[in-house]
């Protein structure tokens, strides 16, 4: 049975339970406690950061927690609108501790068609929950939300969603909260790998969540090579414990200039250090949003994601795909994976080349055989 079948038949199963769901719009003033449910990917979360920071602008002397993963909690460190972080462990510890805090409104932030995440905000005992209609996942929600398309970005959809609570969500922007210390730190992690602080540095991450959305790892050392034949930067090659043979690989492979490996690093040490440098290339990832969020200029690879869902969006950001038949597809594994190896190290170089120079000038890096 596909998906679509699948939807159908369980939108119909579901019908009876449509026709009773009463249609509720909370007060202002009954809001006191706001769940917000984000326990998946770093990028994700990163997206989302926007809306708490709405959140509590719209209800300013609200309680907002943020049901998170393993995976993406640290992003919302220090962040000054959320009250308390909670790292969803499963339904029965879920329970166990939402029910305690007596939530008053339950926001659920997935775009998906499936009902965990719709009935865990029923299950939270919130008395007023909101999130995303697709196929009778709304039976849990008593707050009328928007439906599900392929129409507009991620941001788009999120702002449609927040839209009504009554909000207006323009103006607010994604927040990554470093502290002075963690800034400090970084300095110092980069003096001490032998990066100069006036250097310009382009943090390079040739990882992905899924085999399918990375670039091959070949092409990462030409265009790695190509840049440092050209300018006067410093490399250095970004990723996790589970992608270090990679960037060891890479950096084996790269013949000229100097290459560093930032690898097995906490999340907020990443984040940390990637605030010190000067421009991103990568896959589309949850790193590529962290840059974004922090406003680094980058050029990224897409090929199976859906672009208008998930490509960064404002200035300072070129994405390169290959509008193929089969792409979008969302795969994880793809055999032919044509829309990522018919991107080639001459075009990223050409769009790297191009973004830094509109961004920095760099004529100070450039090298003399650079034409």
């Amino acid at each position: 049975m596909n998906k679509n079948t699948y939807l159908t038949i369980r939108r119909t199963l579901l019908l009876p339970f449509l026709f009773i769901r009463k249609i509720k719009f909370p007060k202002d003033f009954e809001i006191k406690k706001i769940l917000v449910l984000r326990h998946d990917r770093i990028g994700d979360m990163i997206l989302s950061t926007g809306i708490f920071h709405a959140l509590k602008k719209k209800y300013p002397d609200a309680y907002i927690i943020v049901l998170a993963s393993k995976t993406n909690s640290d992003i919302i460190q220090n962040n000054p609108d959320v009250d308390e972080i909670l790292i969803y462990k499963g339904i029965k510890q879920f329970i166990k501790e939402i029910r305690k805090k007596k939530v008053d409104l339950a926001v659920d932030l997935f775009f998906t068609y499936e009902l965990k995440q719709a009935f865990l905000a029923y299950l939270s005992g919130a008395r007023y929950r909101l999130g995303f209609e697709n196929a009778g996942r709304e039976i849990f929600f008593n707050i009328k939300g928007p439906g599900m398309d392929n129409s507009c970005s991620m941001n788009d959809h999120l702002a449609g969603l927040i839209s009504c609570l009554d909000m207006d969500f323009k103006g607010y922007q994604f927040r990554l909260n470093l502290s002075d210390e963690e800034k400090k730190w970084a300095e110092n992690y980069m003096t001490s790998h032998g990066i100069k602080k006036d250097s310009f540095k382009i943090a390079v991450h040739p990882g992905g969540f899924y085999p399918s959305q990375r670039w091959p790892e070949e092409n990462f050392v030409n265009i790695s090579e190509k840049i440092m034949e050209n300018y006067s930067f410093q490399i250095i090659l970004f990723g996790d414990k589970n992608e270090e043979k990679l960037l060891k690989n890479i950096k084996h492979k790269i013949e000229s200039g100097n290459v560093s490996i930032f690898c097995s690093l906490t999340l907020r040490q990443a984040v940390s250090l990637l605030n010190e440098c000067d421009f991103f290339i990568g896959n589309n990832s949850g790193l590529l949003h962290i840059a974004y969020a922090l406003k680094i200029p980058a050029v990224s690879m897409m090929g199976p994601t859906d672009p208008v869902l998930w490509r960064p969006e404002g200035e300072n950001n070129i994405v390169l795909r290959k509008d193929l038949e089969c792409s979008p597809c969302g795969r994880a594994k793809c055999e032919d994976h044509k829309c990522m190896n018919l991107i080639s190290a001459d075009e990223v170089f050409e769009a790297v080349k191009n973004l830094v120079e509109e961004v920095y000038g760099a004529k100070k890096y450039k090298k003399d055989s650079c034409n």
